[in-house]
């Protein structure tokens, strides 16, 4: 019997994602179906309101070389996907480590933590006109942006992981002699690394659409943001819509990854089952 209630219990997990999978397809499909249905039937202009399949023609042209750039959208993608994981990886770099000194040595923290409450409070588009002054109209100010907004919850993130490991097993392993690579890797990183993930997801959302808001004002050679904004100057909407589509599917894969990620990590260090009971 508990065999049977076993297998059962495998197969409800297994049918519960395909489920999901297929409402949020048909939820999808309704909606486009609407926007064309409202669009061929000129409900609302088609100058405001190019339907999905126009879009999908737009997105043929740009994908190639109809363009006013040879690869526009290819190139477009690229140039900021590059500035979003070079500025990532930056804020990745200088969080974590001063997430893990500011929990564990009180004194930094007393310093970190204030620093941290402020940064969190300011938004990122207020700091573009300074970065502007100070590193110019271009790459530089679109990676710094990225940085700053996805340094701030990585940091705190990490802070408050490390702050919840006992210390009792820190101490423990070090009296025994452990070495401090093997006190990280089996006591400390166990501890954070579901906050850990929770805040480079949280960084990445920040991030994300910062950069695109910023790539607006300040790129100079392309960007997701930058041709939005270049597109809106001559109201070329099917160039805008097509746009949003597509920074909406690639912001939308980008959670989507975290959330896998952040999932796994939990089953893996045991804060919940792996059929998804906590």
């Amino acid at each position: 019997m508990s065999g049977a209630a076993s297998m059962a219990g495998h197969a409800r997990g297994r049918w519960r994602p395909s489920r999901n999978i297929c409402i949020g397809a048909a939820s999808v499909g309704t909606v486009l179906l609407l926007w064309q249905t409202m669009s061929s039937l000129g409900v609302v202009p088609t100058v405001l309101l190019p339907g999905p399949v126009t879009l999908a023609r737009q997105a043929v042209v740009l994908a190639g070389q109809g363009g006013a750039v040879p690869f526009q959208l290819e190139h477009d993608i690229t140039l900021t996907m590059v500035r979003l994981l070079g500025g990532f990886a930056c804020a990745v770099a200088l969080a974590v480590p001063l997430g893990v000194i500011s929990a564990m040595w009180p004194p930094a923290g007393k310093l970190l933590q204030p620093v941290f409450a402020v940064l969190m409070a300011v938004p990122a588009i207020a700091i573009v006109p300074i970065l502007m002054l100070i590193t110019g109209i271009g790459n530089a100010t679109d990676v710094t942006v990225v940085i700053f907004t996805a340094f701030v919850p990585i940091a705190v993130y990490v802070h408050e992981g490390v702050k919840l490991v006992d210390r009792r097993y820190y101490w423990t392993a070090r009296s025994f002699g452990s070495r401090p690579v093997d006190v990280f890797r089996h006591i400390l990183l166990p501890g954070i690394a579901v906050p850990l993930i929770a805040g480079l997801r949280m960084g990445m959302g920040y991030a994300w659409r910062s950069l695109i808001a910023t790539e607006s004002l300040t790129a100079l050679s392309g960007g997701l943001g930058y041709s939005i904004f270049q597109a809106a100057q001559f109201f070329d909407t099917r160039t805008i819509y097509l746009y949003m589509v597509v920074i909406a599917l690639l912001g939308f894969g980008i959670e989507a990854l975290f959330r896998h990620a952040e999932r796994r990590t939990a089953i893996r260090w045991g804060v919940i089952a792996s059929g998804g009971s906590q």
